[in-house]
This record gives C-alpha cells, structure tokens and sequence, in this order.
C-alpha cells in the first residue's frame, strides 16, 4: 500500500508543476494586457491637480510610462519639476502613483499613493487634495522652500522622518517627525550656526501653532532638549512668537562667554537652564527656570 501511495505522489508531481506553470502564465499574459490596454495616461491629470492642491506648486512632467508591481499597475512620472513663484524650482527623477486603497473614493475625494525620488530625496506615502501622510528620507533640508514660509533655511543638512497632516477650513493639522545627522541649525539671531551630528524632533501641527513635543541636538558645541511652542501669529514663519525651553546638558566652552552676559549661568559640568523667547529670526535668549 505504502508503494502505491509512493508512486501516485510521483506520478502527481509532473500533473501540479504544469499547473503552476500555467498558471504562472496566464497571470503573465494578464499582466502583458494591463501594460497595454491600461489608461494610465488618464490618471495624470487628476495627480497632478492633487499635487498642485497639496503642495501649492505648479507641477510639470517630462515624460510618462507604466510600471507593474504585485499592487497592480501605476503610473511612472520622470522629469518631474515643481516650481513656486520666487522659490526654487524642486527636481525629482521618478514619481510613481497609483490609486491608494481608501474609503475616501466612495465620497469622490482622490488619493492617490506616491513613491517619489531624486537627488532632493525620497517620499513614499498617500497624497490627495487635502492630505498628506507617508515618510521621508534623506530629504535634504537647505534645498526646501523656505522662502513661501517668509523665512530661510533654519536647519541644513540631509534629514528623514514622516508626516500626517490634513487640512480643515484651509488650515493643516497633524504631526510630524524627524531626524538625521551631520548638520546644523542657523537661525539668524544666534551668534554662530549650530553643528550638530544628531536631530530629532516630534512636531503636532495645528492650525495657529506648532509645538515641539520633543526635540534633541547632539554635537561638538551643545548638547540639549527641547521642548515648546511656535505660534502663528505672525505674518511669515520667521516672525512666528516662540517659547521654548532648553536644557543643556553640555555646552563648548566657546559659548559659555555668549551666554555669560545675558544672564544664564552654566555649572561647572557644562549644564543651564534657557528659555527662548522672541521669534525666530530674533530669538531672546534668558535664564531658564530648572
């Protein structure tokens, strides 16, 4: 009994491996015909009015072709250009889209999954007219567009981190995170740009204020927390009122003759106690309460 049971098992190997070549085939041939018969073409207008919603940006795009993957296919964006008036103009070599699985299409409202690349950096995430939720890497920060916020580039460097806002009576809400190495902050009211060879920071976006959670530098000058808020009050994002406070855990000697006269001791181990106050394109610096 045993023998026979053996020799059926060999004679159904061949029988299952044809049908799994077969099948193998017909999806193959299923793929072959979405590449051709798919109207991807028709899916870039509506991206690309999500795009310019989201991002305020004019959107241009070199070229267009169809890629496939185990989600299905989507459309592939080279040369893709993003231009703001008096900004910049943002280059990004391929932008991949597809349809994202949401029950926002059963209301009308597009979303739309993004995987964008370029010498800029990375995003991977859900991007529709008034959302935007995914991660970012290796994003390199002094190339954004500061000037649409009324300010310059405060931070330099390559950083990565996510992001979840979502927008309400023409406001965004939601929070963000990052975090990288090998940089620095230069705000224009500190005496000297601030090296750093670690950043993190947890934001909550709201409507007319944002507010650091949780934030951390690490580098040869200082090493700190930081925690506070940002108010939108005024006109630009550099002139928005700050209060924030810092503790340092060890400062350069450099720095403890700046800090000095203003009033903020510094223990003999390297540590104080900072508020900040001001905004930040003038930020007052004062003794912090311990």
């Amino acid at each position: 009994m045993q023998a026979q049971r053996t020799a059926l098992r060999r004679r159904a190997k061949p029988g299952g491996a044809r049908r799994v070549a077969l099948a193998a085939a017909i999806v193959a041939l299923l793929l072959l015909f979405l590449a051709a018969r798919f109207p991807y073409r028709r899916l870039l207008p509506p991206v690309l009015e999500a795009a310019r919603a989201a991002t305020g940006a004019e959107v241009d795009v070199a070229d267009v072709g169809l890629g496939l993957g185990f989600r299905g296919p989507h459309v592939v964006a080279s040369g893709v250009r993003l231009r703001w008036p008096a900004a910049p103009e943002l280059s990004l070599d391929a932008v991949r889209v597809r349809p994202a699985w949401s029950f926002a299409w059963l209301s009308g409202s597009p979303v739309w999954y993004v995987d964008a690349s370029g010498a800029l950096g990375a995003f991977t995430g859900e991007v529709a007219a008034d959302r935007v939720a995914g991660e970012w890497r290796d994003v390199d920060t002094e190339a954004l567009p500061w000037v649409l916020l009324g300010s310059v580039a405060p931070l330099h460097g390559r950083l990565s981190g996510d992001i979840d806002l979502a927008q309400s009576d023409g406001a965004w809400q939601g929070s963000a995170a990052l975090s990288g190495g090998e940089g620095s902050v230069d705000l224009p009211g500190l005496p000297v740009a601030i090296p750093f060879i670690a950043l993190e920071a947890q934001l909550a976006v709201a409507p007319a204020q944002v507010t650091l959670s949780r934030g951390r530098i690490e580098g040869p000058l200082v090493t700190a927390n930081v925690g506070g808020t940002a108010s939108a009050d005024g006109g630009g994002f550099s002139a928005w009122p700050l209060d924030l406070a810092v503790e340092i855990e060890r400062v350069d000697p450099a720095l403890r003759g700046y800090l000095g006269p203003l009033g903020i001791p510094v223990d003999g181990e390297g540590r104080a106690t900072v508020r900040v106050t001001g905004t930040l394109a003038a930020p007052y610096l004062s003794a912090g309460t311990p």
